[in-house]
């Protein structure tokens, strides 16, 4: 029923690695959620690569800028992990399928220095990408009329040219053409079920009607819910979404 959209970014002369501050990982979504396995994380630090790279195909790269990540999980098991962004301060990159649950070590390799960090792996961790600062909600929206089953775009945001130009577009809940709303986020697709799933918008909760992976980027996830007929005229409200008992951080849209 739903299109599944896009969206989501000194060598030292001694005989061994040269060892930097640890780093800090968090979820690539907000930084105050946690990490899950098949999750798309974010690694902040120093010196944690020789230049800036992006990866321009999936599955995600497992050397990208001459970076490799190794992640070292509670059962000792070792796995790379695909890379998405690489920068001399920060690093985008999916926690490896399979990674156990607990205390796992992450080691960032660029060929000229090694950098670490611990970072505890949680079954879910739900988090929304935000377009912005502003915590303009990356998300996209249909309208469909009922009578034929035609679909049709919805504006959430509108940009100038960069994220930081992004605002909010008031949404039209429609009545015999309702609108149904995609969020983007991560730390999701390990949901126990469907009906643990609960998207918050405003003052009113909605059963997910899907949370799991957006199929076109490995750790991306994707949750669809409907929008009530009774927040119109609410404007702009917060949406969060729960999982297991564990609640996302907040992303905004604007309701008409």
């Amino acid at each position: 029923m739903l299109q599944k959209s896009t969206t989501i970014f000194v060598a030292l002369l001694i005989p061994a690695f040269a060892q930097n501050p640890p780093v800090i990982i968090t979820s690539a979504a907000d930084a105050n959620v946690g990490v899950t396995p098949v999750s798309l994380a974010t690694a902040t630090g120093m010196n944690l690569a020789m230049q800036s790279a992006t990866a321009v195909s999936t599955p995600w790269p497992t050397t990208l800028g001459g970076v490799t990540i190794q992640v070292t999980d509670s059962a000792s098991m070792s796995r790379p992990a695909g890379l998405l962004f690489v920068s001399p301060t920060q690093i985008n990159f999916e926690i490896p399928a399979g990674t156990a649950p607990g205390p796992a070590m992450v080691l960032i390799n660029n060929g000229a220095s090694q950098s670490s960090a611990t970072v505890q792996v949680q079954p879910v961790a739900p988090g929304l990408f935000a377009i912005n600062n502003l915590d303009v909600a990356a998300a996209t929206a249909v309208r469909i009329v009922i009578s034929t089953n035609f679909q049709s775009s919805v504006t959430v945001f509108q940009c100038v040219d960069t994220p930081g130009s992004c605002r909010l577009f008031p949404i039209d809940p429609g009545v015999d053409a309702p609108v149904y709303l995609s969020f983007y986020g991560t730390g999701i697709s390990g949901r126990s079920s469907l009906s643990n799933v609960t998207v918050t918008i405003g003052s009113v909760s909605i059963p997910a009607l899907y949370a799991g992976p957006q199929s076109q980027f490995p750790g991306l996830d994707q949750v669809n819910v409907p929008l009530p007929l009774s927040l119109r005229g609410a404007g702009v409200v917060n949406v969060t979404l729960t999982i297991d008992d564990v609640t996302s951080n907040p992303v905004k849209i604007d309701i008409m």
